[in-house]
């Protein structure tokens, strides 16, 4: 609902879904910083608790999540109205037993805490990290207290009144599922580029799921997506369920700081020598997200203007679509051996046809199976 709602003279009339729309565009630290009373007002009333469950990977995700700051992640939790009520590794309680002594009430007991929370309903569930489905489909690879993760979200996702997939592991089950994992590690909604392989397809259950992918994801991405769902505000997103407002249709090619010298053809041919990476392995013109408009580590910079090249890890193909990391993208034929790059140039050149990077994108990355075949939304999705 859009309130429209004064804010004591800080952006008048700015409503909820403005608020968001400005942060998304400004960067959720600096907007949340400068607008700290139209923020409080935007998002005033809402009380959501929060299920974060984690799986299979690095635990990358909740270091940049917390890395976040101008507010810090709790303050701006806080801000939005959301409680972090389960993380197993940022909570006091542990496990059946302190000090000896067996408790069973939540003070104590995670398990206890997360049974309660799940019952009661109510929350959001956002996953980190892939869920493996092995051996011969127990999830036995990977348990929370001695139960497989794989049944404990089953339990979570029932009762979740949406559901987000941080990171590429939990979205598409990125390094953890590569090169078919022995565990059969699976993302939330998706493997792969396949909806019909996800954790939920396994399991039957019919659930949206918000895909923020990224290896790490971007803090931005995350607090403000939540902000989105914690509010009740739709989330536009693309087919692989990312939110357009961080997974666009430009790749990040398109404004990436040394995008110049590949105009000029002024391209690497080693590293550290300050231009063009494509010829060092990036991935830019078939990866897509924000990157650099919104930067990482405080704005500062992102991995191109670092010296390394994109490797494309928000896609639902990485890593093994995308490998080897540094060998230049044109020497991956995907028609008649024709390389991306001269296959971009051609449908670029081809403006009739209404087509452009996209396409060859898709054409590259291809699917996670042949046999597969995901799902083609037509347009945007709301969620």
């Amino acid at each position: 609902m859009d309130t429209g709602s004064k804010t004591d003279g800080v952006l008048p009339a700015m409503g909820r879904r403005t608020f968001l729309a400005m942060a998304a565009a400004a960067g959720a630290a600096a907007f949340l910083a400068a607008n700290a009373p139209a923020v409080a007002a935007a998002v005033a009333g809402a009380d959501r608790k929060i299920i974060w469950l984690r799986g299979a990977g690095c635990g990358g995700c909740t270091a940049s999540f917390l890395n976040g700051g101008n507010p810090d992640v709790l303050a701006a939790l806080q801000g939005i109205g959301a409680e972090l009520a389960y993380h197993d590794g940022l909570m006091a309680q542990q496990g059946v037993f302190v000090d000896g002594e067996a408790k069973s009430i939540q003070r104590y007991n995670s398990n206890t805490l997360l049974d309660n929370v799940v019952t009661a309903g109510g929350y959001l569930l956002v996953v980190e990290g892939a869920i493996p489905n092995g051996p011969n489909g127990s999830g036995r690879y990977f348990t929370l207290g001695g139960e497989p993760l794989k049944d404990v979200f089953g339990r979570a996702a029932a009762n979740a009144d949406a559901i987000v997939a941080v990171g590429t592991c939990a979205a598409f089950g990125g390094i953890s599922a590569a090169a078919r994992s022995a565990t059969d590690a699976r993302g939330v909604g998706y493997t792969g580029s396949s909806r019909f392989k996800g954790i939920l397809g396994e399991l039957g259950m019919k659930k949206d799921v918000v895909n923020v992918p990224g290896c790490p994801a971007h803090p931005d991405w995350l607090l403000l997506t939540l902000a989105d769902l914690v509010t009740g505000a739709p989330v536009a997103t693309d087919d692989y369920r990312r939110p357009v407002a961080f997974f666009g249709p430009e790749p990040i090619h398109t404004a990436c700081p040394r995008r110049g010298f590949y105009d000029v053809g002024r391209r690497d041919g080693g590293f550290a020598e300050g231009h063009c990476l494509y010829d060092r392995g990036c991935k830019g013109p078939v990866a897509y997200a924000d990157c650099p408009t919104r930067r990482w580590n405080g704005g500062g910079n992102m991995c191109t203007q670092a010296g390394g090249p994109c490797i494309a890890c928000a896609e639902p193909g990485f890593p093994d679509a995308f490998s080897p990391f540094y060998q230049a993208i044109e020497g991956r034929g995907i028609i008649g051996g024709i390389g991306v790059d001269t296959g971009a140039k051609i449908v670029l050149g081809a403006a009739v046809l209404g087509a452009g990077l996209h396409a060859v994108k898709r054409l590259a990355i291809g699917e996670s199976d042949p046999d597969d075949k995901p799902e083609r939304e037509k347009g945007k999705r709301r969620l």
